[in-house]
């Protein structure tokens, strides 16, 4: 396994995140970086393994009863005499000091421990220590018990050496004093041989506490049984914080040197020397998983990766438990952990062009991605077919039901050529025909059409008619193909045609649009753009009390330009903004004048679809409000059905902003569209607009009389106004207002006309009523 996968890095065959990873791993393993991090785990691991002692090892600790009983110090040696007789009585299997014996006491004193030693049989353990001779010099000296100890007694090392961070973490096996190799005291107590200048780390998996210790004054006086030390191996030391024998080790805080001694010993106790292996293992170990945690994509990817760490960090610790091998984990770590961090941002990185390349409501692939193969393909026709009436279609369906209409569309269209069904716009799929005869081609799409006749079932069977738009390769390239052809669908559904291929004549009506686009800045400053009003008659008064803004262009050289030739293509192109603000200012501003004349006149300002989500056109109506001095509720903001109820819970969303605005809301065009009696209830309309189609057949239309009958009643249960549009005659206005419509609007009643000319209008209506 490893000879495979180092195969595949001297082959090439690595990826990006595997070299990297090998690359990271081996420079962490050469520079011995991530030692906290291993430091990390191994006490997390130790406390994973944590266990009691063997209880082989016993501590008799100087503690603070003992200082109290014995209240001189150093203690005349006279006690330790008559411990290692009491010790040696009991039958103990050794006995171990980790107390300082290298300066001279008293003479009798010194002669009563050592015959206690000789008692003893000899055995006994006492400590020589190395240390350097004064803070900062490179000079050791060689501590060791009195000569007269000596004789009698087996000399062991007590060294404890820190690490850098001032915790202890390993222990010496031997060390050279005085000239002679010495095994250290953990060794000796747990009769292991040991080889100078070597050391080994301690198992802090042993709980500290759990090591058997009684203190010194309570065995002197014979308090601890015989019973209880038979066989044991007897550690003596100081455990009193006064005696200040204590060091910071990893998991347990700071303890006591003679407590360190003992975990030791008990480390050697367990089984054999513990080692501490190359981290190169687990790095390796590392490396032949990460091409197979590699593997898919996504959430499985991630499961691999955390799988894998999981390998590796259970490495180490199955070692420690059945080997005593314990292993570094930092490069291994750093290796995964890179190719992990690769993986995610190449994941991240190919969603994001997932992303580039798909619609987003419907996953299929998009304009973009159209696009692409278009120009990877180097030829093909573009065909681009366009759904009729989708505006209304989408309204009445909503965004789920909408994009599963699109897919089986979709399914249809891809139907015996296998070619990839692009979303190019919301209305519009497209596609390319690699076939170079255009009469197989025509074929095709007859059959496509022919499939299109059968209602679409997504959720409801709805009919569905496609306009079709063909285009050869053009000069400006994929995107300038695509254009033409939807050109050709846009000319196609115009003409009443299956489908329509594009030619140059197209272009130049493309480039009037795009002129009049150019224009659309100097003409609203010219005044070229400007706003017709047609006057609103209110049926209980008799009296004109509000108009509809009707924006109208004058053009310099092309002359009046209807408002259904230019306004579609400012919405297309995104300036439906800044259209619609130009008519908002003009109609205030033209209000503001009629009530400085005595005409309180309200204004209804028509508000595009594509702004019925732009929160910034709310907070750019909210400072053109602040300063003006004309009140909010004398502006009303007509939004239509079919735009309300696109995407319904957003449309009211922000409804209810324009509303907080102190603005009208008006529906207009009510009935075209298929708002049900539940969104109505919940939109937060001020009035309601009854489509012109409705009212202009009122009195000859019994089905349209009961329809705008009942519009009324049910707008008024809601607290609404009613507004009925498209009156042009006598008759009609006159059934409208025994209905109890409140507001009537059309030719009948006046023309859209400037604001001069309303203003002459009203004023000759009021003298005439007067």
């Amino acid at each position: 396994m490893i000879r495979r996968t180092l195969g595949r890095l001297a082959s090439g065959r690595f990826g990006l995140a595997e070299v990297t990873a090998v690359l990271v791993g081996f420079a962490v393993l050469a520079s011995g970086a991530g030692v906290g991090i291993d430091r990390v785990l191994a006490v997390v691991r130790d406390g994973i393994r944590s266990h009691s002692a063997s209880g082989e090892i016993h501590i008799v600790e100087i503690d603070r009863k003992s200082l109290e009983a014995i209240s001189v110090w150093p203690w005349p040696r006279r006690y330790h005499a008559d411990l290692v007789d009491r010790l040696h009585a009991a039958g103990v299997r050794s006995i171990a000091f980790d107390v300082d014996f290298s300066a001279s006491s008293n003479a009798a004193d010194d002669e009563a421990f050592a015959a206690a030693l000789q008692r003893a049989g000899g055995g006994v353990i006492l400590p020589t220590l190395r240390q350097p001779e004064s803070a900062g010099s490179s000079r050791f000296v060689d501590n060791l018990p009195v000569e007269p100890l000596r004789d009698h007694s087996f000399l062991a090392l007590v060294n404890v050496v820190s690490d850098p961070d001032g915790m202890v973490r390993r222990m010496p096996l031997g060390l050279e004093t005085a000239g002679v190799p010495r095994p250290s005291l953990a060794s000796m107590i747990a009769e292991k041989p040991a080889e100078a200048g070597l050391s080994f780390p301690i198992d802090y998996s042993i709980e500290p506490a759990s090591i058997p210790h009684h203190s010194f004054i309570d065995v002197l006086r014979g308090s601890v049984g015989a019973e209880q030390l038979r066989g044991k191996r007897i550690l003596i030391g100081a455990t009193a914080i006064e005696m200040g024998d204590r060091y910071p080790v990893p998991g347990h805080g700071v303890i006591p040197g003679v407590v360190i001694q003992a975990l030791a010993a008990e480390t050697l106790l367990a089984g054999p020397v513990p080692v501490e292996a190359s981290g190169l293992w687990p790095l390796l170990l590392a490396l032949i998983l990460i091409p197979g945690v590699s593997r898919g994509s996504g959430s499985a990817r991630l499961l691999g990766f955390l799988a894998g760490t999981l390998i590796i960090l259970a490495f180490p610790l199955a070692g420690e438990h059945f080997a005593r091998i314990s292993f570094p984990l930092a490069p291994a770590l750093a290796a995964l952990s890179v190719a992990a961090a690769i993986m995610l941002f190449l994941d991240i990185a190919a969603r994001f062009r997932r992303r580039a390349f798909t619609d987003a409501d419907t996953g299929l692939p998009n304009l973009a991605a159209f696009e692409r193969a278009a120009e990877a393909g180097k030829g093909g026709v573009a065909v681009v077919a366009r759904i009729e009436r989708f505006a209304a279609i989408a309204a009445g369906l909503g965004p789920a039901a909408t994009a599963n209409l699109i897919h089986r569309v979709a399914d249809r269209l891809a139907f015996g050529h296998g070619q990839p069904i692009h979303r190019i716009d919301e209305d519009r799929l497209a596609w390319i025909e690699r076939s170079a005869d255009e009469a197989e081609l025509e074929e095709r799409l007859e059959t496509l059409i022919a499939l299109m006749r059968t209602p679409i079932d997504c959720g409801r069977l709805v009919d569905v008619t496609l306009a079709v738009g063909l285009a050869e390769p053009a000069e400006g390239g994929a995107k300038q193909q695509v254009a033409n052809a939807s050109l050709a669908a846009v000319r196609a559904g115009r003409d009443a045609r299956r489908w329509a291929w594009f030619c140059e004549d197209s272009s130049e009506e493309t480039n009037w649009h795009l002129s009049l686009l150019g224009e659309l800045d100097a003409a609203m400053a010219a005044g070229h753009l400007w706003n017709a009003y047609q006057p609103k008659l209110d049926l209980a008064s008799g009296r004109i009390m509000s108009v509809e803004a009707l924006v109208r262009w004058h053009h310099a050289e092309r002359g009046p330009i209807g408002p259904d030739r230019f306004i579609p293509l400012v919405e297309e192109h995104g300036r439906a903004r800044d259209l619609t603000l130009h008519v908002f200012d003009r109609a205030v501003a033209d209000a503001m004048h009629w009530r400085a004349c005595g005409l309180d006149i309200g204004v209804a300002v028509n508000v595009s679809a594509t702004l019925l989500l732009d929160t910034e056109f709310v907070e750019l109506l909210r400072d053109r409000l602040s300063s003006v001095a004309l009140p909010a509720e004398r502006i009303t903001i007509e939004v239509t059905e079919s735009a309300a109820m696109k995407e319904p819970e957003r449309a009211i969303a922000a409804l209810e902003s324009w509303r907080a605005l102190g603005l009208k809301i008006s529906i207009d065009d009510y009935g075209t569209g298929q708002s049900s009696l539940g969104y109505l209830q919940k939109l937060p309309a001020t009035e309601l607009k009854i489509d012109m189609s409705f009212v202009r057949s009122l009195v000859a239309d019994r089905r349209n009389a009961i329809m705008v009958r009942s519009t009324i009643a049910l707008a008024h249960e809601l607290g609404m106004k009613v507004v009925a549009e498209g009156v042009e005659d006598a008759e009609c206005l006159q059934l409208l207002a025994t209905m109890g419509c409140d507001t009537a609007q059309g030719w009948h009643i006046g023309k859209p006309i400037s604001a001069e000319a309303l203003e002459t209008f009203i004023v000759g209506r009021l003298r005439d009523a007067a």
